[in-house]
């Protein structure tokens, strides 16, 4: 049996498209196959990044409070966290600002006039594992993927929040400074969970589980863990209380489900 030339081009042909098909298919079964360990991967040295930020942080505020008479930078601007307001001498002292300075990185007020840069790394509050918008919807004001525990600044009879003391947190090693907070683009962690929105100050009702299901905390003394956002929280979304796991107040005795 002959065969003609033309005959045997298109067999040719079609042999190599099936290679080609074969080697495709393996390709994409190699990238389903390597897919999740790339993530886990990822998730793994994202969460590495953010433990490092949190105890630099917690480290940070107890210098500052060391030079300060054992004051605490403030948790927020007065006024809303605006870049403007961020940049306002005055509000030298809110913890965005005064820590990046302890550490000798820039502080919020520095990217008025740049927010874009404020997400990305070379600002030492941006954590690559947080799911920031997409939109420049994040470029109107400051979105933090970190926060100050707003249950240790307590009001007082008239209302007033005074200056968190040092002295005044009686257990320092399991007592919350520092949490990571979720973002508007991020899935609650725990349904009952307030909104997510990026505040500087929040607590359990905004602590998101980031790898894993998995969220990191920074304690008094400086030490940071991950947990998961569900064991900070009751079935109903309180606060447990008394004989917290960990505690949000100032001493295990006040009632962190209070205002």
């Amino acid at each position: 049996m002959t065969y003609s030339p033309s005959s045997l081009r298109r067999a040719s042909v079609g042999f190599t498209l099936m290679e080609l098909l074969v080697v495709i298919a393996i390709i994409l079964v190699l990238a389903v196959i390597a897919f999740p360990a790339f993530n886990v991967i990822r998730q793994k040295a994202n969460k590495n990044t953010a433990l490092g930020a949190m105890r630099n942080l917690g480290s940070a505020a107890n210098n500052y409070a060391a030079q300060n008479d054992g004051v605490y930078p403030a948790e927020d601007s007065k006024g809303s966290d605006t870049w403007s307001n961020a940049a306002d001498p005055a509000n030298a002292k809110a913890w965005y600002n005064a820590l990046p300075k302890q550490l000798g990185a820039k502080t919020v007020g520095d990217y008025v006039s740049n927010p874009r840069a404020f997400y990305t790394k070379e600002n030492i509050l941006f954590f690559p594992g947080a799911i920031y918008p997409e939109t420049d919807k994040k470029l109107a004001h400051p979105l933090f993927a970190v926060a100050i525990n707003t249950k240790l600044q307590r009001k007082d009879e008239e209302g007033k929040k005074a200056p968190l003391r040092m002295a005044t947190i009686t257990s320092p090693s399991k007592t919350v400074l520092f949490l990571e907070q979720g973002l508007p683009s991020e899935k609650k962690s725990v349904p009952q969970q307030s909104k997510y929105d990026g505040s500087p100050k929040g607590s359990a009702k905004s602590f998101v589980g980031r790898y894993g299901g998995q969220g990191i905390l920074t304690f008094v003394d400086g030490h940071a863990e991950s947990m998961d956002p569900k064991e900070t929280l009751t079935e109903t979304g309180a606060f447990p209380f008394p004989d917290p796991p960990i505690i949000w107040t100032r001493s295990a005795d006040e009632n962190p489900n209070k205002q």
